[in-house]
C-alpha cells in the first residue's frame, strides 16, 4: 500500500481546503517541511517552514500572471492505511518560479507558520499581576497582528469582496487557534522589563523559560504551550527501535550540566501617586488634529517601570509655547491605552488655531526592578572529575528564591552526570510506517542500538523534518531528540518508589 500525498491551498480564504481547485497534488516534484526545536532543552521553536516545489510550465504559481497571495494557506496531509494525517499547515510566505529558457520551469512555493508575524508584533499588554504563563501567553496571540486562518465571511473595512457590512462578521477576539496547558507557576508580575523593540515572540519564549515550559506551532497551526510537568507526566511510548533506524547523531557527555545559575529579578512596588512622566518641552498640535503619542516609562537609568495603577494625567494648552491663556475648548487629553511599561495617549485639537501642551505629566503606581539576584547550584563531585560545564539562565518573569532553586536543582540532577544521548534520529517511511507519518511534536520514542549502548532508552520528539521525493515513493523524516527523565523522577500517584537512584521531582 503506497502513501498519498495531498497539497491544497485555501485560494478562497474560508479557512477549510475544500476549494475545487485547491489541491495540486499532480505538480509537485518535492517536498520538505520542518516543525519544534533544534537542539535539547529549549523553551521555544524555531520558525516552522515548509517549501514545495512545483511545476509550472503554465505560469500557475507566477502570481504577477496568475493571483497568488502571500499569506495563503496551505495544507500537507498523507493519506496511508485509510487514514488521513496533517503533517504542515502554514501560510505562504513567498514564491520564486524559475525562468529556465527550454521547458522544465519550475516555482519554489516558501510556507511558514505563525512565528514571523510574532517576531514582527510588538509586545504590548496591560499590566499583569499574580498570572500564569498560559494567561500571559494567551493575552499575547490575542494582541498580536496575526493573517487569520480565516477570511472569508468576516469583514475588512475598504477591502473589496470583504466589506459587506450587512452580510459580514466581525472577528472574535482570538485571532489564532491554541492549546494552552495550564502553568504551573503563578507570576506575581509580568512584562514590566519589555521595551518597544520586545516582540510578541520574544516574549512568549521568555514567558515559556520562566516557567520552564515549552512553546511551538503544531502540524494543525496551532500555538501549543506545555507546562513543565509535561514532560514527567507524558509516558505513553508511541514508536520503539532496535537497530533498524536509517542514522542516528549520538554523543557521549555533550549535554552534560555540573553548574546552572539563574538570574531573577526582585521587585519593588512604589507609592501610589507618583510622577511617572512628564514632558519637558512644549508640543505644537496643528488645528483640527489628533495626536497618538506612546510614552514609555523609564527610570533615571532608563529602565523599563512597570505600570502597577494608574492614577489620572494632568495636562494645559496655551497658545504659546511658554505664555498666554490656558486654553480649555476643543482640546483635551486622553488615555487610549496601558500598557505594562507604556502609556499610549490621544491628544486632541479641535479648535481651528494651533495649540501648545505645555504640561503633561502622568501619575500612578510604579512597579520597579531591584539589581537581579543569582541563584546557583553545583555539583563539585563533578566539576573536580568531569571539569566545569555551566549553564546561566535569566528568567525575567521569576521573582520567587524558592522556585528558581527547585529549577536550579532539578537541571542539575537531571544533567550532572555524563551520559550518551541521541540527539537526532533518521529513518524512512518505507520501513518504519505509520510511526514516521504519525509520530509528532512531544511523542514519546523508545530507541535501542548495540554500538553506541543504548538500551531502551526514551526520549521526546522535539523536532521533525520530512523530505518527500520521487514522486512521494521516497519519505525521510529526521527527528531531533531530548532525553526523557521522568523515569528519574518520582510522580505522586504515578510512580513506585523502589530504587535508590530515583528523587523526589523538585518542581
Amino acid at each position: 500500500m503506497t502513501i498519498r500525498y495531498s497539497i491544497a491551498i485555501d485560494r478562497d480564504h474560508d479557512g477549510d481546503f475544500d476549494d475545487t481547485d485547491g489541491e495540486i497534488n499532480a505538480r509537485v516534484i518535492e517536498l520538505r517541511w520542518r516543525l519544534g526545536m533544534r537542539s535539547a532543552y529549549r523553551s521555544m521553536a524555531e520558525f516552522g517552514w515548509a517549501r514545495i516545489t512545483v511545476l509550472n510550465a503554465d505560469g500557475a504559481f507566477s502570481p504577477e500572471r496568475n493571483r497568488l497571495d502571500s499569506g495563503t494557506r496551505v495544507r500537507i496531509q498523507s493519506e496511508y492505511d485509510g487514514v488521513a494525517r496533517r503533517h504542515f499547515t502554514g501560510s505562504i510566505s513567498h514564491i520564486e518560479p524559475d525562468e529556465r529558457e527550454y521547458g522544465g520551469k519550475r516555482a519554489l512555493i516558501h510556507l511558514q507558520d505563525m512565528q514571523p508575524w510574532l517576531a514582527d508584533s510588538p509586545a504590548r499588554l496591560r499590566p499583569q499581576t499574580d498570572v500564569t504563563a498560559d494567561q500571559v501567553i494567551a493575552q499575547l496571540l490575542d494582541e498580536a497582528t496575526l493573517r487569520r486562518p480565516a477570511l472569508a465571511g468576516y469583514c475588512l473595512i475598504d477591502v473589496a469582496g470583504y466589506n459587506l457590512i450587512d452580510s459580514a462578521r466581525i472577528f472574535p477576539p482570538e485571532n489564532s487557534e491554541r492549546r494552552l496547558q495550564k502553568g504551573r507557576s503563578c507570576f506575581a508580575f509580568v512584562g514590566d522589563w519589555w521595551r518597544d523593540t520586545t516582540s510578541t515572540r520574544e516574549a512568549i519564549g521568555e514567558i515559556a523559560a520562566s516557567e520552564r515550559g515549552r512553546f511551538y506551532v503544531d502540524r494543525e497551526g496551532e500555538a501549543v504551550f506545555l507546562n513543565r510537568h509535561h514532560t514527567l507526566i507524558q509516558r505513553t511510548i508511541v514508536a520503539e527501535f532496535d537497530d533498524d533506524m536509517h542514522g542516528m547523531d549520538y554523543s557521549y557527555g555533550d549535554q552534560r550540566l555540573n553548574q546552572i545559575a539563574l538570574l531573577m529579578t526582585p521587585r519593588e512596588i512604589g507609592a501610589s501617586g507618583t510622577l511617572l512622566w512628564r514632558l519637558r518641552s512644549p508640543l505644537r498640535i496643528s488645528p483640527a488634529s489628533e495626536v497618538m503619542m506612546n510614552l514609555r516609562l523609564v527610570d533615571e537609568r532608563d529602565r523599563p517601570i512597570g505600570l502597577l495603577e494608574f492614577d489620572h494625567v494632568l495636562s494645559r494648552f496655551q497658545s504659546n509655547p511658554g505664555s498666554g491663556p490656558e486654553i480649555r475648548s476643543g482640546v483635551s487629553t486622553e488615555v487610549a491605552r496601558l500598557g505594562t511599561t507604556f502609556v499610549q495617549l490621544r491628544l486632541v485639537n479641535h479648535s481651528p488655531k494651533t495649540v501648545y501642551l505645555t504640561v503633561l505629566q502622568l501619575y500612578g503606581t510604579p512597579l520597579y526592578r531591584s539589581a537581579p539576584l543569582e541563584i546557583s547550584a553545583a555539583d563539585g563531585e563533578g566539576i573536580h572529575i568531569y571539569g566545569l560545564k555551566r549553564l546561566a539562565l535569566d528568567l525575567p518573569a521569576l521573582s520567587d528564591i524558592e522556585t528558581a532553586q527547585a529549577f536550579a536543582a532539578y537541571e542539575l540532577a537531571r544533567r550532572k552526570h555524563p551520559k550518551g544521548a541521541v540527539r537526532a534520529l533518521q529513518l524512512n517511511a518505507r520501513d518504519h510506517l505509520p510511526a514516521a507519518l504519525s509520530a509528532t511534536l512531544f511523542d514519546r520514542i523508545r530507541v535501542s542500538e548495540t554500538q553506541t549502548g543504548q538500551d531502551a532508552r526514551e526520549y521526546f520528539i522535539i523536532g521533525e523534518e520530512h523530505h518527500v521525493t520521487a514522486g512521494g515513493t521516497r519519505h525521510d523524516v529526521t527527528w531531533t531528540l531530548e532525553p526523557a527523565d521522568s523515569a528519574r523522577f518520582v510522580i505522586i500517584d504515578n510512580s513506585v518508589i523502589d530504587g535508590r537512584e530515583e528523587v523526589i521531582a523538585p518542581y
